[in-house]
């Protein structure tokens, strides 16, 4: 079913990097584990697709884990044969978000006799910026296949991803957008103006990425589509030209002041803990713990209120305070008539133009508005595919970055792949 090359090229990802790491599966093995975990996914239960995670394990690993510290387990009495019919059965019983089906080879004399032993906790929950517990579980590093939208998988190796196949389009990730590139410059350039940054510099800017990521994240997990439009504090306060708005609100909250809290809380701490260690008098840490804590629950329930208003047809327009402007609006810019180009920056060597004629209304609406104004910056969430970033570079260009969460998986994240 699936191209030799596709599986040659998971392969080939899988041993870019595994110096000291194991080599990837024999390609019989990744060949069947894709195409059996992808025909579970083209089925529906409920008007819902089947949704699945797999991993792959030596037999001896599987027996080995679920001391402190690692993995749940659990073990099958009877092992179940790897089939599409075995996967649908079993499947509804586990969270595919924090739960694999872990599929060993039981015969050493049929190299592709697999069979599902049982399941291994694989969240990775606890491992966000924001997170209020630490990450105490980390994935074991072996090949994850997992199926959650119809006609796509997403196939990691431990927590991260290094392939998506996506309505018939393959693809490979790319570093989030957020530091080195036009998108990140853009940002930061808006965020330079803060008080808050004025005050706490690059450790402000570093919150500020993390929670446009987490916000990504939250709004990518409502699974439906979507837009949110970014906008300068001087674009925000004006006129706000190729915006029909329809649900403007008339005041709401920053995010900017609890990232600050975040900041000086967190500072606090350091030099309470240094302090102890050179024996002097100090606040209560446990207590500044807690506030640290409460701090987090803010800014995650603030990301969670914008990622909701996602969920209205139409845009989000949110200033660079993080201040919801509007939802539910109408992107009506004139035409683009320069080039949109798909790639990072000017140093990627993979830059081309994109055909916005195989997207939809939404992106192409958000490329006409980036293109009228220089220095917004947008995000179109996809139902099911990724989340595209739009940033305009001058009069000629908008720069597309086609995957604006990465490599990494994150706590509750979903699958997603190229828009079709």
């Amino acid at each position: 079913m699936f191209d030799s090359k596709i599986i040659e090229q998971v392969i080939a990802l899988w041993n870019r990097s595994a110096e000291d790491r194991k080599p990837a599966p024999p390609f019989p093995i990744v060949k069947t584990l894709m195409e059996t975990v992808f025909l579970v996914g083209l089925h529906r239960e409920e008007e819902r697709p089947v949704q699945v995670t797999v991993v792959l394990m030596e037999p001896d690993e599987f027996s080995h884990r679920g001391p402190a510290g690692e993995s749940v387990l659990l073990e099958l009495e009877k092992r179940q044969p790897f089939t599409v019919n075995s996967l649908m059965k079993l499947a509804p019983a586990f969270d595919p978000v924090t739960t694999a089906l872990a599929v060993c080879c039981g015969d050493k004399e049929k190299q592709c006799h697999l069979e599902i032993w049982g399941a291994i906790f694989t969240s990775t929950r606890g491992g966000g910026r924001f997170d209020t517990i630490n990450l105490s579980l980390s994935p074991p590093e072996v090949l994850t296949i997992s199926s959650k939208k119809t006609g796509a998988l997403t196939i990691f190796r431990g927590s991260e991803v290094i392939a998506r196949f996506h309505a018939g389009r393959f693809s490979e990730p790319i570093p989030t957008p957020f530091s080195a590139n036009l998108m990140g410059w853009w940002l930061l350039h808006g965020v330079r103006s803060h008080p808050e940054f004025k005050r706490n510099g690059m450790v402000y800017w570093e919150l500020y990425r993390d929670f446009l990521n987490h916000l990504l994240i939250e709004t990518s997990n409502r699974g439906v589509g979507g837009a949110i439009i970014w906008l300068p504090e001087k674009m925000a306060d004006g006129s706000r030209r190729g915006i029909l708005p329809r649900h403007v609100l008339a005041s709401s909250p920053e995010g900017a002041p609890l990232l600050e809290d975040l900041c000086r809380m967190e500072a606090n701490l350091r030099q309470s803990l240094l302090d102890i260690r050179e024996g002097k008098e100090t606040a209560n840490c446990l207590v500044m713990e807690e506030t640290i804590l409460e701090c987090k629950r803010r800014i995650i329930e603030h990301a969670e209120i914008l990622a909701q208003l996602t969920r209205v047809d139409g845009a989000l327009i949110i200033s660079s305070r993080l201040r919801a402007i509007s939802f539910g609006s109408v992107l009506a810019a004139p035409l683009w008539e320069g080039t949109t180009m798909h790639g990072i920056d000017e140093e990627d060597c993979n830059l081309y133009p994109v055909n916005l004629v195989s997207y939809g209304t939404r992106h192409s609406s958000a490329v006409n508005f980036v293109g009228w104004n220089p220095g917004a910056v947008a995000f179109v969430i996809s139902q099911d595919g990724p989340i595209t970033g739009l940033a305009r570079k001058d009069d000629e260009t908008v720069y597309w970055w086609p995957d604006c969460l990465g490599k990494h998986r994150l706590p509750g994240q979903l699958d997603y792949g190229p828009a079709g």
